[in-house]
């Protein structure tokens, strides 16, 4: 039996990405090692009693929570000082899973870190230059201190060799999954809930955080032409406000489409999947991703994707997608029109995206996932 200490804050405090990702981890690692014992740790003062009374447990006696109620950043100042880790609230484990970015004393045992891309490297591009000196500093140390590192994709994998110097044989690839509620989605559709979010059909969609790597103002742009020979379009953008949102509201009013765009916040996992599965396109055209989940989850729904040529979202969408260059603002808008007004074309290209993305599972990622515990702790012996 292995036991394994994995940091579970992700799963209670995000919804979508990396929360996402441990959320969906955690029980099919369970359904892939009937020995495996896992101990979830979450230490963490803001909201605890709400986040944990509302959240949904694994429902196995091998998967117990651990923490305390406790600033998260005050166990790594207390490590420099006294013999305080994980092991201090979790007892002992064989590894600990660093699943964010966030570096948990580890006192006596090997540490599996997943690393998820590098666009924090590109101060004042797409992270403000505190944001990137900041993330940068926690995945030196996670790097520095970590025996063997998980990626999200072949091409996360090449970048993060590059950037920290991690050897090849130290680094493996596991994909991430398509949750089952998008999978099972086309058959839950419910159109009421666009009248709730006073969302109009029909609409292009953008699922995912309001910041530039998103690429939003050339999506905008793109719009902006669509709705020259299709007014009754309107373009919806769901997801918390990031760093550098302002400038795609300056935009949309710069082009006097205020009445046709519909920014809506962060939205609940309900609602992402009802606006998804019911959206004529689905608009990812993001400048970087280390894999690019939303653009994944809305080829399992069976909606046309527009995403980018480049990076990982070539990587996982193939030929699932309509692929663009993200940064010609021409092709963007040529391929928006394409999939909003030829539904022949749309039509063949979310088919082949549905039967794409059904081959991305949770439980292929957990085997992989385990499979590098495995390596880590036989290198160790």
């Amino acid at each position: 039996m292995i036991t394994v200490a994995l940091d579970y804050r992700p799963a209670l405090f995000y919804g979508f990405g990396i929360g996402r990702y441990v959320k969906n981890l955690v029980p099919a690692m369970l359904r892939a090692d009937p020995e495996l014992r896992l101990k979830l740790y979450g230490v963490f003062l803001r909201n605890r009693a709400e986040t944990l009374r509302s959240h949904q447990w694994p429902k196995t006696e091998r998967a117990t929570f651990h923490g305390a109620p406790l600033p998260a950043r005050l166990i790594p100042w207390l490590g420099r000082f006294l013999p305080i880790g994980a092991e201090t609230f979790t007892g002992p484990f064989d590894l600990f899973h660093d699943t964010d970015y966030a570096l948990t004393p580890v006192r006596h045992a090997p540490r599996v870190v997943t690393l998820y891309d590098t666009a924090y490297l590109r101060e004042g591009e797409w992270v403000s230059r505190e944001q990137s000196a900041h993330m940068a500093r926690i995945v030196h140390k996670q790097v520095a201190e970590g025996t063997r590192f998980i990626t999200i994709s072949e091409f996360a994998r090449e970048e993060l060799m590059e950037a920290f110097a991690i050897p090849e044989e130290k680094i493996d690839v596991t994909y991430l999954g398509v949750d089952e509620v998008f999978l099972k989605a086309p058959e839950r559709r419910d159109p009421e809930a666009l009248t709730r979010l006073k969302v109009r059909d029909p609409y292009v969609l953008h699922l995912g955080t309001l910041e530039p790597r998103k690429n939003l103002v050339r999506l905008v742009k793109a719009f902006a032409h669509l709705l020259e020979v299709a007014p009754e379009f309107q373009l919806v953008l769901a997801g918390r406000p990031g760093w550098g949102s302002e400038r795609i509201l300056e935009v949309v009013k710069a082009l006097g489409i205020e009445e046709s765009v519909r920014i809506l916040g962060r939205v609940s996992e309900a609602d992402a999947v009802q606006l998804v599965v019911n959206t004529s396109v689905m608009a990812y055209p993001s400048l970087y991703e280390g894999f690019g989940l939303p653009a994944l989850e809305g080829m399992a729904c069976g909606v046309p994707v527009l995403t980018s040529d480049s990076h990982a979202l070539r990587e996982i969408c193939r030929d699932g997608a309509l692929l663009v260059d993200p940064t010609d603002d021409q092709a963007m808008a040529e391929g928006l029109r394409h999939l909003a007004l030829d539904r022949g074309a749309a039509f063949e290209i979310a088919d082949r995206g549905a039967r794409l993305a059904r081959k991305f599972t949770w439980d292929l990622c957990a085997q992989r996932t385990l499979t590098a515990y495995r390596k880590t702790l036989e290198e160790r012996e």
